[in-house]
């Protein structure tokens, strides 16, 4: 059994808590701007939640949205030298060939594939799909329902919307956002957002 302590206490939080909760994990507190109510400690700072993981020996998770304060959140727990191992929901699935980076966290029902790559403080949210030799890179959201498919490839700090679909071996640059419901069938620059079937660039 692991334990816990989450950073952040809004609503991606407590899917972050309700996949601890279901692995039969402990939580020990979450740190942040609380939504709703808790039955474990809510630490107001991410320092005090650095304190209490170091003297618990309690892993770190990252519940928080938005991916350039994801991988921030990151980059200060493992510049304190404290462990933010990938987190994978029991009801997941993930290949034994799969790389996933520190920070990472793989929501119920999600997969990721043979030879995947997922790099730091990526999320792949419920029923997300990241299939074979798929590199996604840091602080991307997969988003529900989303699918990689395979050989494809995503930058850094990119957000998938719901349902969306990325063909194979395409390639979608750094802090791009593909819309819910598109499909993208050929290669997204960097900081472009599409949308639609076939996704088609909006601005940028």
């Amino acid at each position: 059994m692991t334990e816990w302590v989450v950073l952040g206490a809004g609503g991606h939080a407590r899917a972050l808590v309700d996949v601890i909760a279901r692995r039969g994990d402990r939580l020990v507190a979450v740190a942040g701007t609380a939504c709703g109510v808790w039955d474990v400690p809510v630490l107001r700072t991410d320092e005090e939640a650095l304190r209490l993981a170091e003297v618990s020996g309690a892993a770190l998770a990252l519940g928080i949205g938005d991916g350039s304060t994801r991988l921030h959140a990151l980059e200060m727990v493992l510049a304190a030298g404290l462990p933010a191992p990938a987190l994978v929901a029991s009801t997941a699935t993930v290949s034994t060939t799969a790389f996933l980076g520190a920070g990472v966290a793989v929501l119920e029902h999600a997969h990721v594939g043979p030879g995947a790559h997922l790099d730091e403080a990526v999320l792949v949210n419920t029923a997300g799909v990241v299939e074979h030799d798929v590199v996604v890179g840091r602080g991307t959201h997969v988003a529900p329902s989303a699918v990689l498919l395979g050989a494809a490839t995503v930058g850094e700090l990119s957000l998938l919307g719901a349902s969306a679909t990325v063909l194979p071996g395409v390639q979608v640059g750094p802090r791009c956002v593909v819309g819910a419901g598109a499909v993208v069938r050929e290669d997204v620059d960097a900081g472009r957002t599409v949308m639609g079937v076939p996704a088609r660039s909006v601005r940028g």
